[in-house]
Formats: structure tokens, sequence, C-alpha cells
């Protein structure tokens, strides 16, 4: 058996682990299913079913979606995270969606932050009412009084 031969060949952790090397420059859409380094630059859409991580070295501008982001280098634009972490060198501008939020001294953060999508979604299981803040949408209403209930006996 040569030396390419796999069948007893352990699987290695960098196997799992997709690297954008420092110097490497990236301009799209980038898909992994497990984890992704990142220590060049990126521009576009970055999903990846597990874990992001931006090295010190890292640069990324667009839209991040994956279950854990962890960010010790730039970033700039929207972030869908389960937890996020900014370490000591990570610097975020933007807008994050996540109920997991945590930033170690050093860390800087420019934006927003909201709840995860999924949260949102969940607070309003019967839609939205109509506003009836104003003044006028009141005068031309009738008298109703709805009631709502979330007991599923009632």
């Amino acid at each position: 058996m040569g030396i390419f031969g796999g069948q007893n060949r352990a699987k290695s952790q960098s196997a799992t682990t997709t690297l954008i090397a420092e110097g490497c420059t990236i301009n799209g859409q980038i898909k992994v299913d497990n984890h992704l380094q990142i220590d060049g630059n990126v521009e576009g859409q970055i999903e990846a079913t597990k874990q992001i991580k931006i090295s010190v070295s890292g640069d990324v501008q667009g839209e991040i979606t994956t279950d854990r982001l962890i960010i010790n280098g730039k970033f700039e634009g929207i972030c869908r995270a389960n937890y996020i972490e900014i370490l000591s060198c990570g610097c975020v501008s933007g807008t994050i969606y996540s109920d997991n939020l945590s930033i170690e001294p050093g860390g800087k953060f420019t934006g927003i932050t909201n709840p995860s999508e999924k949260e949102v979604q969940s607070q309003e299981p019967y839609g939205r009412l109509s506003s009836l803040d104003t003044s006028d949408e009141l005068d031309n209403q009738e008298d109703k009084i709805v009631l709502m209930s979330h007991d599923k006996n009632a």
C-alpha cells in the first residue's frame, strides 16, 4: 500500500477546519459544513455550520451565519449566531443577531444588537395586532373588546 492509502488513516482535526490564510483575499459566497478560520480578507456572505473564527490578522466585511462566531480580528456587517465572542483584539461594527454575546476587555463593538431572529418570531405567535395609537383611527373605529389567551384549555 502506498503512502496515500487512506483506509487505516485517522481523520485529522485540520480536515474539518477550512482555513483562509493570511494574505489571501476572497470576494463572494462561502459555505462550509464544519469550522472556518479566517486569517486573510473576506468580503461577502459566509455560512459555516459549526464555527467561524476571525483571527487577529483576519478582516471580514459582509454577512455571517453560524452557530458560534469568535472574533479576534475585524468584522463589519451583519452576523447571526447562537454564540458570539469578541476577544481582546476583536473589533466589530454592524448588527448582531444573537442571544449570547460576550466581549472581553479590549474588544470593541459599535452597532446594534438584537435577539436572535428565532426568538423574535416566537414572541409574536399570533401575528401583530393593527396599531390603534392615533386619535384619528380611534374616532373611526367602533368600540370593540379583544380577548386573547395563551391557555389552550380556554
